[in-house]
């Protein structure tokens, strides 16, 4: 007998969501279907769900049983991306990977012959919920021998399920609560009058009348989990990379003629994309050079992207900043894909006053001039020093931020040097002596000198211990210097300056 296992994602457009803003985690979030009050709440977290926020209620409904509730949309376009994702990376464990049409985050896969590679399927299991760990998605695996049966144990336990043979997923799916299938919700309150809280008491209802009194769509539920509706697996076919090559006669180096062979390899790329209805994500250039290396290079375009000047412009950016050792002999253009599409959503009341497309397109060309880590923000961290309170971390889109505030007077920015630069006397920081005082207020103000502060700081047993007095003050042509005395070395450092 065939063996079948489904991988169940629980609320893919909720862990997608909580991604994007990990801030959310621990507070009250919801997944809406749109952008307004009234817009129906799709997927509920923990912490909203112990406030009574329920899928079905309006936003607005939610939003007076929790307060402090966040919500979010998440668009079609980044469902069926991730979609894809998943679909590619559990091509890892079964060649045949089904994707569910109506759940998003429900995927069936071939479980038959991996005995060979896998010294169980306890072991096979365990390896596809280790991989959906190390891709940061939460998941249940169930392993069997039939549709129905792998998807509701993948739906009602967590974890990993492997039934040894058909009796056992038989047996274990009549326990399986009526909550866990995805049934509407109105038939499962119907069905709680009439007792029926299991697939097995469902199962026990008479077949013939199902149709009548619940409809169609639970009516073919019945018929899949009672075995009299035949559901065989349907994997999707894996996306066939799409590349162009060209071989030259000769070494070639001017960036000019290059472009205009890449623009030629591109046309025809692009060309068949549009036949298939997917977008150009990013594209590879590979080459091989004339003193036998090879050479790769990764262009990422603001967003998914037909249009082949924009596409262009980008590579030419990227070919005139190369230092190639030798000529190019053979040259690849290879194109990540997704399917294509020119809607794009933002998310829930967060929308921006600025063109983000046009910021994103920039950074792309940044990006494809300099280097791919050219584009950073900063990443506040919890640290006990200041200056280690922030990292910077690559920046690939432009957030989607809510349009800015009006304010009385601009904010002052804080910049941070690298390293801090010992100083003696407060209006030229240029000077780095060696000698230090004991007294700190004497050091610092260096006579009637306005300042602000201290700002004390100590503690860190753990790494030495820290005790320092920080104080904004001015500086050399009137700018605001950020220093601090140091008790233990008993010397001042410019920290940074304030702007």
């Amino acid at each position: 007998m065939d063996r079948l296992a489904c991988v169940n994602i629980a609320a893919l457009p909720l862990q997608l969501l909580l991604r994007t803003e990990p801030g959310w985690i621990r507070v009250p979030a919801v997944v809406v279907e749109d952008d307004r009050p009234q817009a129906l709440v799709l997927f509920v977290n923990a912490h909203a769900r112990r406030l009574g926020v329920r899928p079905g209620q309006c936003y607005a409904t939610a939003l007076a049983l929790a307060k402090d509730l966040r919500a979010g949309t998440i668009s079609q376009l980044q469902i069926i991306r991730s979609v894809q994702t998943l679909v590619d990376g559990l091509r890892r464990y079964s060649p045949h990977v089904e994707p569910s049409v109506e759940i998003p985050g429900v995927f069936w896969l071939d479980a038959q012959g991996l005995n060979r590679l896998y010294p169980s399927m306890q072991d096979w299991a365990q390896a596809v919920y280790r991989g959906l760990q190390g891709a940061g998605v939460r998941a249940a695996i169930a392993v069997g021998f039939s549709r129905f049966g792998t998807y509701a144990l993948a739906r009602c336990h967590q974890g990993t399920t492997v039934c040894a043979d058909a009796a056992e997923e038989r047996a274990a799916v009549q326990r399986v609560p009526l909550t866990s299938v995805d049934l509407d919700p109105d038939v499962r309150a119907r069905l709680h009058v009439l007792g029926v809280e299991t697939v097995g008491e469902f199962l026990r209802l008479p077949g013939h009348g199902i149709q009548q009194r619940f409809g169609d769509r639970t009516h073919a539920l019945y018929q899949l989990a009672s075995g009299r509706r035949w559901a065989p697996l349907v994997p999707v076919p894996a996306d066939e990379p799409q590349a162009r090559e060209i071989h030259f006669d000769a070494p070639e180096t001017n960036t000019e003629r290059l472009v205009f062979i890449v623009k030629r390899l591109l046309d025809s790329l692009l060309a068949a994309l549009v036949r298939q209805s997917r977008a150009v994500v990013e594209l590879t250039l590979w080459m091989k050079l004339d003193d036998r290396t090879t050479r790769t290079e990764r262009i990422r375009p603001a967003a998914s992207t037909l249009d082949a000047a924009e596409l262009v412009t980008l590579v030419r950016l990227r070919l005139d900043t190369l230092g190639l050792s030798a000529g190019i002999v053979t040259l690849r253009v290879l194109a990540e894909t997704c399917p294509a599409s020119s809607h794009q959503s933002r998310l829930f009341s967060r929308h921006a006053c600025r063109d983000l497309d046009a910021a994103n397109q920039a950074f792309a060309r940044l990006r494809a001039e300099f280097h791919e880590d050219v584009v950073v923000r900063a990443r506040l961290h919890p640290a006990h020093l200041p200056a280690a309170q922030f990292a910077w971390e690559r920046l690939d889109r432009m957030p989607v931020l809510a349009a800015p505030r009006v304010v009385t007077s601009r904010p002052l920015v804080r910049r941070i040097y690298a390293k801090p630069v010992p100083i003696r006397n407060p209006q030229s920081t240029t000077r780095n002596p060696q000698s230090t005082t004991r007294n700190p207020q004497s050091a610092i103000r260096n006579g009637e000198r306005p300042l602000l502060g201290p700002y004390v700081v100590s503690g860190g047993w753990w790494a030495g211990g820290v005790h320092r007095d920080y104080y904004f003050m001015p500086i050399d042509r009137g700018n605001l210097g950020w220093v601090y005395f140091d008790h233990r070395v008993r010397g001042v450092f410019l920290q940074g300056c304030v702007e």
